[in-house]
């Protein structure tokens, strides 16, 4: 037994040294998962609501700019999950939403497509975006709804066709759109709900005022400067 307990001892000592440094390790892990930074959207996407498909969730929806115009469509969504196609918020949408598909990668996001109308008998077209030219120019716009009641600034993306004809886009902070598409003289010929649907003449209001253009689409009030449609 006298030759045993120097033995032992060193046993002892071994495995407390073995859980101290299992120990530590957790504990640096655990503080480098505490401290890691949440993710800082780029400047090229327009991002839209606090979280797809839940408000905090790390996906979000976009909407047209630069990076995604050429993966929008009238018939879905898109959403944006930060990291890599093979990361657990993409898959997680992937596998649950059932018209759900990747269409692309820009600036450390996967894109995701999300159809919001099914086709008859289960299957479903792919419709190719038809926008004429990506957006040149974004910014904020004073914007307004309910009679002034809820006003504020809306992010607004600037579409130029090749016929000079102008389409600006204003996304609101709950997620609607609307777009507003000026002429080649620089008039507004119509309004529609996103850049993709046909414009409609009739329902719009338009005064100018020291170079702002006053647009009332029923409820809906915007402010366009001439300096935004013309890019200066």
């Amino acid at each position: 037994m006298r030759h045993a307990t120097p033995c032992f001892a060193s046993m002892l000592h071994a495995t407390m040294a073995a859980i101290a440094f299992v120990s530590g390790g957790v504990s640096i892990s655990a503080q480098a998962a505490g401290t890691e930074k949440p993710f800082e959207w780029p400047a090229s996407f327009v991002v839209l609501g606090d979280g797809y498909p839940h408000p905090g969730d790390a996906c979000r929806r976009l909407g047209e700019s630069a990076a995604t115009v050429n993966y929008l469509d009238h018939m879905a969504m898109l959403v944006g999950c930060p990291g890599s196609t093979d990361s657990a918020a993409v898959r997680a949408i992937v596998m649950h939403e059932r018209h759900a598909r990747v269409v692309g990668a820009a600036d450390g996001v996967t894109l995701i497509s999300i159809s919001t109308e099914a086709a008859p008998g289960g299957s479903q077209k792919n419709h190719a975006p038809q926008i004429q030219s990506p957006i040149g120019a974004s910014g904020t716009l004073p914007c307004e709804r309910a009679n002034g009641q809820d006003r504020t600034m809306c992010k607004f993306g600037l579409v130029h066709h090749s016929d000079r004809s102008t389409t600006v886009v204003v996304y609101w902070p709950d997620g609607a759109t609307r777009a507003i598409f000026f002429g080649v003289s620089g008039r507004v010929i119509g309004t529609a709900a996103s850049a993709r649907d046909r414009p409609m003449p009739g329902g719009t209001i338009t005064r100018r005022r020291a170079g702002i253009n006053l647009i009332s689409v029923g409820d809906e009030r915007y402010e366009i400067e001439d300096s935004v449609l013309s890019g200066s």
